[in-house]
């Protein structure tokens, strides 16, 4: 593959992970810690691919500042990995406090580069220039305070442990998912995204790990194919997640606990608290918190319909049951499987029915106008509502009860 051929993957493999990273981010559906921090491990492959792939253009040359500042993200995606499976696995809606010592290697590599950033600008082009032209200069990055190849080593193997500490949680939660009797189908392909995610992440560590000493130790200069696998790698969990999407909502359940439950709603005798575990320690919601949560939604919808509101949304909800967003989404995507707009267009549509037994003039009204009292915002997701939980149209559904 020419260099311009690899410029070309790797510019189309960036932009499909950065839209799928700002997805991940800012989607309203599913906006959780967990797609939080998948987003940040796909942004830091993008801005590594980019930032390697920019090094066959004269980028750095012209603007010297940034040359290899994206090397502090590399030393994020080991731990932004382990945090990302520790997080969905425990189904957590926040991170402890001494999660931040996860991220030392890429302050100190900020402090590795700070004497290149110190030089003047004809140094740092200089500098830049006899990277450009003698690669494995590139590579082992002796304009810092490390000494020659250390750096390149250094953060393969951060990544390696970062890894390496992810499989040992995927191999003791193992019993939780498949335990006889609380298997639950959406979190075993949870389990087995996670599984393939690692595992293309170990992969290509392993490839960077080989390369890495290959060309620190023996001076061949391989990099096009570590950015080549690193653009493999996005395109190929940005292709999963487009196939199995609704994996993004996190697990189903409370399997968190040391009993399993499938719903809080149904089941009472194992929901009992973890204990030794102070408040501040606990990241996740909690069995008795959930069942608090739960029934102040259901007691606000029986008393006060809010959902017949067009528009209404999370926040909406959250303050008028006086509940953070993430603790009232961890909620309804572990009890119903759902996201927020299905979990409304749930309520609207059982609403529907006591609409048609309290109202003598229900017969009279148009879809149009049925729709709205409801609060769906056209006639088109109106039907399309009714339509995905009966099969059938509006008026033929209201004929048929």
């Amino acid at each position: 593959m020419s260099d311009s051929q690899l410029f070309l993957f790797i510019v189309i493999a960036s932009t499909i992970g950065f839209i799928v990273s700002m997805i991940l981010w800012f989607g309203q559906s599913i906006s959780n810690l967990g797609s939080k921090l998948l987003a940040g491990i796909l942004l830091c492959l993008v801005i590594t691919a980019l930032g390697n792939t920019l090094a066959f253009t004269g980028f750095y040359i012209q603007y010297p500042d940034y040359f290899k500042v994206f090397n502090m993200l590399t030393f994020c995606i080991g731990p932004l990995t382990y945090l990302y499976i520790r997080t969905v696995l425990n189904q957590s809606y926040r991170l402890f406090k001494k999660d931040i010592l996860l991220f030392i290697p890429a302050f100190s590599y900020q402090i590795h580069r700070l004497s290149y950033d110190l030089l003047p600008y004809q140094e740092k082009v200089n500098i830049v220039k006899k990277a450009l032209v003698n690669r494995m200069e590139f590579v082992n990055e002796s304009e810092g305070l490390f000494p020659p190849g250390w750096v390149a080593i250094y953060r393969v193997t951060v990544l390696l442990v970062s890894i390496l500490a992810a499989f040992y949680l995927l191999i003791n939660w193992h019993k939780k998912i498949y335990t006889k009797g609380h298997q639950i189908e959406r979190n075993k392909q949870i389990y087995k995204f996670l599984w393939v995610a690692i595992t293309l992440l170990f992969s290509g560590t392993i490839i960077v790990f080989i390369f890495t000493f290959i060309q620190v130790f023996s001076g061949h200069f391989i990099a096009r194919l570590i950015v080549f696998s690193v653009a493999l790698e996005i395109l190929l969990i940005c292709a999963y997640l487009f196939a199995q999407p609704k994996i993004l909502y996190g697990m189903i359940g409370w399997i968190q606990l040391s009993e399993p439950l499938r719903s809080i709603e149904n089941t009472t005798t194992n929901g009992k608290e973890e204990e030794g575990e102070s408040e501040e320690e606990v990241t996740y919601v909690s069995y008795h918190n959930g069942k608090n949560i739960l029934t102040s939604i259901e007691n606000h919808f029986l008393q006060n319909h809010p959902f017949t509101t067009i528009g209404y949304c999370l926040s909406d909800l959250s303050k008028e049951i006086n509940v953070p967003v993430y603790l009232v989404s961890a909620v309804i995507n572990q009890e119903f499987d759902k996201n927020f707009n299905e979990f409304i267009n749930d309520a609207r549509f059982e609403y529907l029915n006591v609409m048609r037994q309290n109202d003598p003039n229900f017969d009279k009204y148009s879809i149009e106008y049925i729709g709205t009292a409801l609060g769906f915002g056209s006639r088109t997701s109106f039907i399309t509502a009714v339509k995905k939980r009966t099969g059938l149209l509006p008026k033929e559904y209201l004929s048929s009860i």
